[in-house]
């Protein structure tokens, strides 16, 4: 069984005071998760509003649960539902110790919507409509296009196949934005001379420079590319590490049934060595006693 774990939670928001006060809450929350989760290797995303919190939770079983003990015991907390926990084959969030997602309008109208759903009862959330709603609008708000995140399990005696690392090119992006800035406008040249009985030559049309407005969204959009590639590569990257970690857990899980097994034999061995020690001293002390091999006080007895 994978070690890599899911928890999906909601939880009601017991933050007090004005809105600036609440916000301060929840850095203070984030800073601490992100600390802590690197620590842990657990990724996922913070969603909040005035009334709730949801908040998914992905890496090692024993990581999830320690995090999650944490959240139980952390006074802005109250009525702490788990919507979804067990095994799952590969991370939503990979690239975020924690993201903090929902501060959009459209973020707040689909959490408003599911709660509004469920009858505002957190016990009725649906867990996966909770993770997908939460992995959408990471996306959406980072600006990034949607990439598979599920990697096909990896058996523990092979291990993962090797893979070529890529990294990102900054020289080719640097090229990209340069391709894409305006040029600027060549010198107008005077016309040459025309005679007055002549018409002037018909110009060609003019190349129209991209515009800087137009250069900067291209340039965007290339960086956003490049920060999806990294993406990927870093979920690759992790994919790769929750698989060497279930591999190894097997690995461990193996030696241990083998020790267990030595142990078994062992003392087996142990019982059966003082056994036959038993039977061999109740032989020697069944055998008769030869004259010579009598104490010599009983020697002398018999002979008075």
């Amino acid at each position: 069984m994978s070690d890599l774990y899911r928890l999906v939670y909601a939880s009601k928001n017991l933050l007090q005071g004005p809105e600036p006060e609440a916000a301060a809450a929840v850095r203070q929350i984030l800073d601490a998760s992100r600390r802590n989760n690197a620590a842990l290797d657990v990724t996922g995303a913070l969603m909040f509003n005035a009334g709730a919190f949801a908040q998914v939770l992905e890496g090692p079983r024993r990581g999830v649960e320690a995090t999650f003990e944490r959240i139980q015991r952390d006074l802005r907390h109250d009525d702490v539902t788990v919507l979804q926990c067990g095994p799952a084959e590969s991370r939503g969030f990979a690239n975020w110790s924690m993201a903090f997602v929902g501060a959009s309008r459209s973020g707040q109208a689909r959490f408003s919507g599911l709660a509004t759903e469920s009858g505002f009862d957190l016990a009725r959330l649906d867990g996966d409509r909770v993770f997908a709603m939460l992995h959408g609008l990471v996306l959406e708000e980072e600006g990034l296009p949607a990439v598979e995140t599920a990697a096909a399990p990896v058996p523990a005696e092979s291990g993962p196949e090797p893979r070529a690392v890529s990294g990102l090119d900054v020289a080719q992006v640097r090229a990209e934005i340069a391709r894409l800035r305006p040029e600027p406008a060549p010198p107008v040249a005077a016309p040459p001379p025309v005679a007055p009985d002549r018409a002037p030559p018909a110009e060609p049309a003019p190349r129209r420079p991209i515009g800087t407005r137009g250069a900067t969204e291209a340039a965007l959009s290339v960086l956003k590319a490049a920060l999806a590639s990294e993406r990927q590569r870093t979920t690759d990257l992790r994919a790769e590490i929750d698989a060497l970690r279930v591999a190894l857990a097997a690995s461990e899980d193996g030696l241990e049934a083998l020790r267990d097994e030595r142990d078994l034999w062992a003392g087996r061995a142990g019982l059966l060595a003082r056994t036959l020690a038993q039977e061999a001293d109740g032989v020697r002390a069944a055998a008769p006693v030869e004259t010579g091999d009598r104490p010599p006080a009983l020697r002398e007895t018999r002979a008075a």
